[in-house]
């Protein structure tokens, strides 16, 4: 194992650190949280859920796992089986983007990583789906453009997240 390189790590802090903060609205962070955690060349990304409904307590359950590979700088992206063994998401070629990663798992096409979690999805601000102002907040992280329904003004947007 080789460390992720200290600028390397210092900046896929900050990416996470975003990412994590509005990748849910501020309404249902009394309920479930994501967080992430770096280890030598692995970062998960997890949800935080709490012990038993205690309030104050958490137990990290692993959604991603992405790998940084020294020899050449790429990172690959790991998903959990149903014995909760890591293995290799689909066939997605080592890359040295980590936002390519992340926006694969925020994208989540297969149901790998959002769709194995119990209870509400950190994906969705409410039962009916992703909201605007949601959709806005991730395309702000990700790096990617969303396009605002046109019978919802853009300054608007902010209000409608529940």
């Amino acid at each position: 194992m080789h460390a992720i390189p200290q600028h390397t790590r210092h900046l896929i802090e900050r990416l996470l650190e975003a990412y994590c903060a509005r990748i849910c609205p501020p309404t249902a962070r009394n309920t479930v949280l994501i967080g992430y955690r770096i280890e030598e060349d692995r970062v998960w990304l997890d949800e935080l859920r709490r012990i038993c409904g205690v309030p104050g307590t958490r137990r990290n359950l692993p959604v991603a796992r992405f790998r940084y590979r020294a020899a050449d700088g790429c990172w690959l992206l790991d998903e959990r089986d149903d014995a909760g063994r890591w293995r290799r998401h689909r066939a997605l070629a080592p890359t040295r983007s980590f936002l390519e990663l992340l926006r694969e798992v925020d994208a989540d096409p297969d149901g790998a990583f959002w769709g194995r979690i119990d209870g509400k999805s950190l994906r969705w601000c409410s039962s009916k789906g992703r909201c605007a102002a949601c959709d806005l907040r991730y395309g702000e992280v990700l790096g990617i453009a969303v396009s605002v329904p046109a019978t919802l003004p853009r300054a608007q947007v902010a209000d409608r997240c529940d």
